[in-house]
């Protein structure tokens, strides 16, 4: 974990920063305040963007497509990639559906209340807490940072994508910036805890691969990811029907 952290000084750096200013802006504007101060913030224009940016948190979306810029290069990386989306993924479902499943999103605590934004008519109503879609996007780009060496400029561009990833799910209306605050935290965490028990063995594993057995990885590895693309890009079309 230290290692990790101390290799990456800047993105890290920058995330702790988004912690401060949500944590901050919660503690002044408590929890359903911050929420509509931020999602007050919209506009036309940005609504689209925001709309396929917010879906780049899904796990069928970013994962895979990650899969497949890694697989040929770190095939451990990518397994590890998996296995942490799934871990996290799984750990914030249960928050989710048996912990805090009484916490409803926006659109249900503001109803007949306030406005609330909403974009191409995704809408939901319960299982708030955490932000899933955040949760997902911070674990599987901060798990990149056990296998990749990144300079000052991809830690910037990445915590950056996490950030925007994760406000975009306040912006669209389906999360309170509490719940965006959490899943980021579980996903960042858990992907930096977990690489040393995880990570370094998948690593060690690989490396004693065959070159065929090697390459006969990568192209399952691919195949998973680009069948995962296309069946996460129907079930996103599907949702807005």
């Amino acid at each position: 974990m230290t290692n990790i952290i101390k290799n990456n000084p800047v993105f890290f750096s920058l995330i702790g920063v988004y912690w401060l200013f949500l944590g901050v802006l919660l503690l002044f504007t408590g929890y359903e305040g911050s929420f509509l101060l931020l999602n007050a913030m919209h506009h036309p224009a940005m609504d689209y963007p925001m709309f396929l940016l917010t879906h780049l948190g899904d796990a069928l979306i970013l994962t895979p497509f990650l899969a497949l810029l890694l697989a040929r290069k770190n095939p451990a990386l990518v397994l590890y990639l998996i296995a942490i989306v799934i871990i996290t993924g799984l750990l914030g479902q249960f928050l989710k559906n048996v912990i805090f499943d009484e916490c409803d999103r926006p659109l249900k605590i503001f109803e007949g209340i306030a406005h609330v934004h909403t974009v191409a008519g995704y809408k939901l109503y319960h299982n708030s807490f955490p932000s899933g879609h955040s949760l997902v996007a911070a674990a599987a780009i901060t798990a990149c940072f056990s296998g990749l060496a990144m300079n000052r400029t991809w830690q910037i561009l990445t915590a950056v994508a996490i950030i925007i990833v994760s406000y975009t799910r306040t912006y669209v209306g389906v999360h309170f910036p509490g719940d965006v605050l959490a899943g980021t935290i579980i996903g960042v965490l858990g992907a930096t805890l977990l690489t040393k028990p995880l990570y370094l063995p998948l690593l060690k594993w690989t490396n004693n691969f065959s070159e065929q057995k090697r390459k006969r990885t990568v192209s399952i590895l691919n195949a998973i990811a680009i069948v995962s693309v296309i069946a996460g890009t129907y079930l996103i079309y599907s949702s807005i029907q």
